[in-house]
């Protein structure tokens, strides 16, 4: 019994001396791999270092090539470029900006008024830096002695466009001249120019000003520069849009054709509308082609809201419908870059042309005529929209017109070509086309008129 204890006894220390190895073992293992894992991070540390320190030198590299440039290479300057070292490629973005001397914000801003110094950023990355900072470097610039010339680029929306090529020539009399193109945020600035006159201009294909020119007009175009000062000029350009009119009729049977309308904006240089189509050349659909400046969304939406465009049939201001008793003015937003349809009333005059002289002499009814609408209104410089029928049933013409006061010609055409041809003209009626469903028809006597309203001449025909 004794020896068996004793054995039982050698067992138990025999177990907990292996348990001891085993925790010793463990214990080594964990300061093994901790002693590791502090190598790994002090030589990761060492590498982040060494990283940053190269970044830093690039940095500094990069600023002092910037500052060898001339100071129009640095207005709106954006380079991105690569430097490999010691295995790791590092990515370094070169700009440069005008700034203002007072607050340093950037001189591109739509709100600045000088430009005083250039402002030179080197940024530098590599791709273990992860979410750290890149290493920067910056730099003021002081531009040479001279006036600066600043010129920002707006679009419709009041947003910059990129890629206009400025111009600047003089100072008058001189012809040389100096360019550049807008960079990101739509300017462009000229340093150290000697004082004088200048003309400035800008353009880019595909892009025109509020009255759809190529370039700023003549007038906005002069500036004259003073040594330690910046002038500021501000231009509108965008890629302009354009409209498809198809004309709506007011009358059952009335052809659905229109000549010409108006597309209207108060934003527009003076007259501020524009009229498409040609007087005569009747069509049920008239496009203005992209001639047309997008003014951008009106907000909130309102009448002549800018961005929206007053859209009507006709030639001038005295046609729009609300000055004829009409509700409202049909509108339409342009868009950059597209042709949009829009669909816009057309109102007939009403008349039936009779041979005889009065309601109780009316003779028959005449089917071929010919004549013109005269425009009466006050701005419309008495455009004439001329017609003609040689088959009109019943002596009837219900012909589309604009809204609008109208005096009436017509000619009847008869008996053309016969021996007993006798031509007729009555001239002088007034029409006021102010109803949405077209006048009421109105009878044309043409016996009505003195013997100087008669004619044998073939060719006789309204003023």
């Amino acid at each position: 019994m004794e020896a068996q204890a004793g054995f039982a006894l050698l067992d138990g220390q025999a177990g907990f001396a292996l348990l001891e190895v085993l925790i010793s073992a463990v214990i080594v293992a964990m300061i093994v791999i901790a002693t590791f894992t502090g190598f790994d991070a002090s030589n990761r540390a060492t590498a982040g270092e060494r990283s940053h320190a190269q970044a830093d030198v690039l940095a500094q590299q990069d600023e002092d090539r910037l500052r060898s440039l001339q100071i129009g290479e640095l207005s709106n300057l954006s380079e991105t470029r690569t430097a490999e070292y010691n295995q790791t490629k590092y990515t370094i973005v070169s700009t440069g900006e005008f700034v203002a001397d007072t607050s340093g914000t950037t001189s591109c801003s739509p709100e600045a008024q000088e430009a005083s110094y250039v402002r030179t950023t080197s940024k530098v990355t590599w791709p273990s830096l992860g979410t750290r900072p890149p290493v920067v470097e910056t730099s003021l610039i002081t531009p040479p002695a001279g006036g600066a010339l600043l010129v920002q680029v707006f679009d419709g929306d009041g947003k910059p466009v990129p890629g206009m090529t400025v111009k600047a020539t003089g100072p008058s009399p001189s012809t040389g001249a100096v360019t550049a193109l807008t960079g990101e945020k739509g300017c462009v600035i000229f340093a150290g120019m000697p004082e004088g006159k200048y003309e400035v201009t800008t353009f880019q294909s595909g892009f025109s000003d509020k009255n759809g020119n190529s370039e700023p007009l003549v007038s906005e175009r002069s500036v004259t520069l003073v040594p330690g000062t910046t002038e500021k000029r501000t231009f509108e350009f965008d890629q302009p849009g354009g409209l498809t009119v198809t004309f709506e009729p007011s009358t059952l049977g009335e052809e659905a054709a229109g000549d010409t309308f108006v597309a209207q904006n108060p934003s527009m240089p003076t007259p501020s509308f524009k009229t498409y189509g040609a007087a005569g050349t009747y069509v049920a659909s008239i496009t203005s082609g992209k001639t047309l400046f997008p003014f951008g969304e009106p907000s909130p939406p309102a009448e002549h809201a800018i961005g929206q465009y007053t859209v009507y049939a006709g030639t001038c201001e005295a046609d729009e419908p609300k000055r004829n008793g009409q509700p409202e003015n049909p509108a339409v937003n342009v868009l950059p870059n597209e042709i949009v349809a829009k669909k816009v009333p057309l109102p007939a005059i009403n008349i039936k042309v009779m041979s005889g002289s009065s309601s109780g002499s009316p003779g028959v009814a005449v089917t071929k005529f010919e004549g013109a609408f005269k425009d009466e209104g006050a701005e419309c410089g008495g455009k004439e929209h001329p017609f003609s029928t040689i088959a009109a049933t019943e002596g009837e013409l219900h012909k589309g017109m604009p809204f609008g006061k109208f005096s009436l010609c017509v000619v009847s055409k008869e008996k053309v070509g016969t021996p007993t041809a006798e031509y007729r003209k009555l001239k002088g009626t007034l029409f006021e086309n102010k109803l949405a469903g077209g006048t009421p028809l109105t009878t044309i006597y043409l016996s009505s008129g003195s013997a100087e309203h008669k004619s044998t001449n073939p060719a006789y025909t309204c003023p």
